[in-house]
């Protein structure tokens, strides 16, 4: 029986901001996760062949569409390479695209995380995986405790900041709402931020809910 698996071992490498593509690892080979598995050479081979188009991309595993594969990387001996093309003319598309781009650039964790069926093991090793069975591919937001090591090979310019401040902290905020590209719900989410740091929330802004980027902004500086 094959044993369903989530798992985020992967480095993100690229953006493009006009075609709304994502390029970079759903997984890396011989490296051992958090669960012991260890993903060999090849193990995605026969999925990707046989079903790759029915393989979907989503957001933190979430069952809802955000954006679907248009190239997968079979030779690439470091990992599975996959070049992502999210699904920008929906709110759901386009803000998954901006949160895994703002925290790739500001030094926090984010990524990609398969999402399937482990159908066959080494018989000399059991935690080498020979053979996955893809259902999706989740672009994370949030933090995945499948893998202690799933960090992207970023720049590190927020967490280099050994006391980071209330006053660093609201500028991320303003970052991300002066130069990401978010949907109206998250814009609102992060205006009702910069308001109470302000310290004047409003009467229709005190209750709403904080969005996944603010809640990761606010994780990173609250460990």
């Amino acid at each position: 029986m094959a044993q369903e698996i989530l798992k985020s071992i992967h480095t993100l490498k690229e953006f493009d901001d006009e075609k709304g593509i994502i390029r970079g690892y759903a997984n890396v080979y011989n490296v051992k996760d958090s669960d012991g598995d260890i993903s060999l050479f090849g193990s995605f081979t026969k999925t990707v062949t046989e079903r790759g188009k029915k393989i979907r991309i989503f957001k933190n595993h979430d069952m809802g569409l955000v954006g679907v594969p248009v190239e997968f990387d079979l030779t690439d001996t470091y990992g599975l390479g996959l070049t992502a093309k999210m699904l920008m003319d929906t709110p759901s598309g386009r803000d998954a695209y901006n949160e895994v781009k703002f925290l790739f650039e500001n030094g926090f964790e984010s990524g990609m995380s398969i999402g399937g069926w482990v159908e066959k093991r080494s018989t000399k090793n059991p935690a080498e995986v020979v053979e996955y069975k893809l259902r999706e591919i989740s672009v994370l937001t949030t933090v995945d405790p499948a893998n202690e090591h799933s960090l992207v090979n970023m720049v590190k310019s927020v967490k280099q900041l050994e006391e980071p401040t209330q006053e660093e902290f609201w500028q991320v905020i303003t970052k991300a709402y002066d130069n990401y590209k978010f949907s109206d719900n998250i814009k609102k989410s992060l205006e009702t931020f910069l308001t109470l740091g302000n310290n004047e929330p409003s009467k229709d802004t005190q209750n709403e809910e904080p969005s996944t980027i603010i809640k990761s902004i606010y994780e990173l500086y609250t460990k």
